[in-house]
């Protein structure tokens, strides 16, 4: 009986308008009362002018009412309009204000919204009014969307499909498609332009492949005649490392080195081939700066032979040794004119050389599987050899096991129009250019004063000082980091992915320095 006597009570509270229960009295506040609360805009063709429909906003409280905000909602907001934004405004006790809606479809089918009118009433912040239309026209929809390729190995990629089906009532005409965002790329789509009926689809292929292990997005954007005009969908995708790698080196002190100079002999090279033997132990000077572990011979021979034998830092007399050797040749094949036959061919002389260092061979003993290589070669003519200069090169790399250990320098005619001096004149070293810069070594004008200490001591570091480090696997360049006695060194290096080498520019590693290099290797699909 307590309760029903409560319930009673506070019933004839309210028929007598006594709101003391809850402290509201909003009666004499803002309300609003939005008339009709649905509007129905009917069926619209492609062809069809908009429809405009109204409904009326009444401020029916005690105070004035302000209108904060009137926005569509829904998910097809798109196919309806303010005639005039209407914006915020306030609305005195028994005014009304009319708001007109356009309805001008953006896709096929039923059409639905709601335009919220957002106010001050404390008891209806949010009306909603309810909007229904029918669009009879074209409408393209992209699936899917969005299209998740999911997760790829870098190195490898993934084709996936999309496909784009008239949804409308009418034809559907394609005029464009394009697409943003790598690394996905269009791999086939139809011939442009093409129509779509009424639930007719046609299929574009994207192919997945990434280039690192970031996330990464694109969009495919088409362009029809739907109202919308362009509609874009989007596709995701990881890219995954395959696996990381860390390699390790530690440079020798008192590094070793095997050194081959070569000297074109023809007559115009006299003066060059005295001032290379006169100035070799100026060479040795600077070479000692950084070991003393060397191996040196002159190979002029056609053949490939040492003329020289092989110099050591305990041979005798090798100053002497080396300037007539360079000047020199034993068995220089069959003469014509007075010069030797392969005299401007080094590379076919040198790579024979290479050759001729196994056991029991003309050059035993030269080439050491520990030392870096370093073939010097001199000339004021083009390199002459029958095949092309990478071929001699190769050859060599491929004997000597590691083209890290592999440095080929030239002194020789500027590149690549020849030069000329008060003493001396040359044409373009056209092949020795080319050998020098694909092993990383030095390349001296012979116009210049290349017999400077500042220049021998630069085919002295050539001869000992390891600038390239080859990875055992396959790397992604931008994965690649260096570290010297385990601080990271940037800017001074470039990863050269034709020999998978890190190879330094500037300020390469010296005697004694450990070089830690870690990289990311891509995945080998089929």
């Amino acid at each position: 009986m307590r309760a029903i006597w409560f319930g009673l009570f506070a019933l004839g509270c309210t028929e007598q308008k006594i709101h003391s229960i809850d402290g509201n009295n909003y009666g004499d506040g803002p309300m609003i009362e939005v008339d009709p609360l649905s509007l129905n805009f009917g069926v619209l063709s492609a062809t069809d002018d908009p429809v405009v429909q109204t409904f009326t906003i009444n401020s029916v409280g005690a105070a004035d009412l302000n209108i904060e905000s009137i926005e569509f909602a829904g998910q097809d907001a798109l196919s309806f309009t303010f005639v005039t934004d209407p914006g915020t405004f306030v609305l005195p006790a028994g005014a009304a204000q009319e708001i007109d809606v356009i309805f001008a479809p953006t896709g096929a089918n039923q059409q639905v919204a709601q335009a919220i009118v957002k106010s001050d009433d404390p008891q209806n912040p949010l009306v909603p009014v309810n909007l229904i239309g029918e669009g009879s026209i074209p409408e393209l929809e992209i699936s899917p969307d969005p299209l998740n390729f999911g997760s790829t190995y870098v190195g490898c990629d993934k084709e996936n499909e999309v496909t784009l089906t008239n949804v409308g009532t009418d034809d559907l005409e394609v005029y464009a498609i394009e697409h943003t965002g790598a690394p996905f790329t269009v791999t086939s789509l139809p011939s442009l332009p093409f129509t779509l009926a009424p639930q007719e689809s046609q299929s574009v292929y994207l192919n997945f492949a990434p280039e690192s292990d970031a996330a990464a997005e694109g969009q495919l954007s088409v362009v029809s005649s739907e109202p919308l005009e362009i509609r874009t969908a989007d596709q995701l995708g990881q890219g995954e490392y395959l696996a990381f790698f860390e390699q390790i080196w530690t440079n020798p002190v008192d590094p070793p080195s095997d050194i081959m100079f070569s000297v074109d002999l023809s007559c115009s090279m006299d003066d060059d081939a005295a001032a290379l033997g006169n100035n070799f132990t100026t060479f040795i000077g600077e070479l000692s700066n950084y070991s003393n572990d060397w191996q040196i011979m002159v190979v002029n021979d056609d053949d490939g032979c040492t003329n020289s034998g092989i110099l050591r830092p305990n041979t005798s007399n090798y100053q002497d040794i080396f300037s007539n050797a360079v000047q020199s040749c034993g068995n220089c094949g069959g003469f014509f004119g007075g010069e030797p036959m392969l005299t401007e061919q080094l590379l076919t002389i040198t790579s024979r050389g290479v050759e001729n260092t196994d056991q029991g061979e003309c050059n035993a003993g030269f080439m050491r599987s520990n030392a870096l290589l370093h073939i010097v070669m001199v000339s004021d003519e083009p390199e002459q050899s029958s095949a092309q200069w990478d071929s001699y090169v190769n050859q060599i790399i491929a004997k000597k096991g590691n083209p890290a250990n592999v440095r080929i320098s030239s002194i020789a005619g500027d590149y690549p129009s020849g030069c000329s001096s008060n003493s001396n004149s040359a044409d373009a070293g056209t092949g020795y250019w080319e050998a020098v810069n694909a092993t990383g070594g030095v390349f001296l004008s012979i116009c210049s004063n290349w017999s400077d200490p500042s220049n021998l001591q630069l085919l002295a570091e050539a001869s000992v000082i390891v600038d390239s480090y080859p990875l055992d696997n396959q790397a992604v360049g931008s994965t690649v980091q260096v570290f010297v006695n385990g601080v990271e060194i940037t800017g001074t290096w470039h990863y050269d992915e034709s020999t998978n080498s890190v190879v330094f520019d500037s300020d390469s590693p010296e005697e004694g320095d450990t070089i830690r290099i870690s990289y990311a290797t891509p995945a080998t699909c089929d």
